[in-house]
């Protein structure tokens, strides 16, 4: 295993450097990493429907957006990054087991954290935690968020998730629900002292050698990529000209199908929300537009839905879409 630690706080350079990993190197790697303020969306969400983009722009917080599905996070320096790429990446996710060494250098301290429902770790019920995933050509990128000293307030204006998710899980807000873990920690005084602290454990424990922030022009040209209003704001995220737009929240994430209708026919549909997958969802998208609603069983019937949306079936897929 390699193990980078990134002195850098921008958004979308850590990003890149990420992916870039991620699709180059044959290596195990392990990043720590934080990044100054930044809400993150999932390769599937609309950022005009999850976050409070007004406040965001009122207050400096950069959007960005992730390779990976679920949903939108919020980072600051009181907040730590971590990254597991690994072999072994087919069409399965596997949180529990990329999120072990984590759970393991917390219990070290005392602290008996737990992954809960798809992609949270919690402590005592509260989240401080939101992990997810990406598998891509025999490789997997997990990441997730430590909240030690994070400002919650900042945290809970600029999210703002559907209503039907906070429901699910018998709350009344986002701000209801995290914990920072600095008070579990009074020893350690900083988001810096708590990422070494992590670092401590993975190298007494898996031994990684230490590697240098790699630079070159595919990295630079992914910041860039990062940083582009085409890739935050997507022409497919204006929702104009849809006629219908269909939302349910299942055990998985949640999912919002918006179709342009021509008759019974699908001129152009555009899937997102919290989901994940392991299939580009713009081939999914592809399929659906131009066919026919009553030959879309017969569709469906024929596609692996549950790689583009990790959970569903051809069946709910088929419900929602006739709703």
């Amino acid at each position: 295993m390699k193990y980078l630690r990134l002195s850098s706080t921008n958004p979308y350079l850590n990003l890149a450097i990420e992916e870039y990993l991620f699709r180059n190197s044959d290596d195990d790697v392990f990043m720590l990493w934080q990044n100054e303020p930044t809400v993150v969306i999932g390769k599937n969400q609309n950022a005009f429907a999850e976050l409070d983009l007004g406040f965001a722009r009122r207050e400096g917080i950069k959007v960005a957006r992730r390779i990976t599905g679920g949903g939108a996070v919020y980072h600051d320096l009181g907040n730590v990054n971590y990254t597991f790429i690994s072999a072994g990446g087919g069409r399965t996710l596997d949180f529990a087991g990329l999120s072990q060494p984590i759970l393991e250098a917390l219990a070290e301290r005392g602290l008996a954290a737990r992954l809960s429902g798809r992609n949270d770790i919690e402590l005592d019920g509260l989240k401080f935690s939101g992990n997810a995933q990406h598998a891509e050509g025999g490789r997997v990128l997990h990441h997730g968020t430590l909240l030690f000293n994070t400002d919650l307030s900042v945290l809970s204006r600029v999210l703002r998730p559907d209503s039907d998710k906070l429901q699910a899980k018998g709350i009344k807000s986002v701000r209801a629900r995290v914990e920072n873990l600095s008070p579990r920690l009074p020893d350690i005084r900083s988001a810096d002292e708590f990422a070494a602290m992590i670092e401590d454990h993975i190298m007494r424990v898996h031994s990684p050698e230490r590697i240098e922030c790699p630079a070159c022009d595919e990295i630079a040209a992914l910041e860039g990529r990062n940083a582009s209003d085409g890739w935050l704001f997507p022409e497919r995220d204006f929702l104009s000209g849809y006629s219908t737009v269909k939302k349910r929240r299942y055990p998985f994430g949640s999912v919002a199908v918006s179709l342009d209708m021509v008759g019974e026919r699908i001129k152009r549909a555009n899937i997102s929300g919290d989901f994940f997958g392991v299939r580009p969802l713009g081939e999914l998208e592809e399929l659906l537009s131009g066919a026919l609603v009553n030959e879309l069983e017969e569709l469906l019937s024929l596609l692996p839905v549950g790689e583009y949306i990790h959970g569903m079936t051809e069946e709910e897929l088929l419900a929602l879409i006739r709703e």
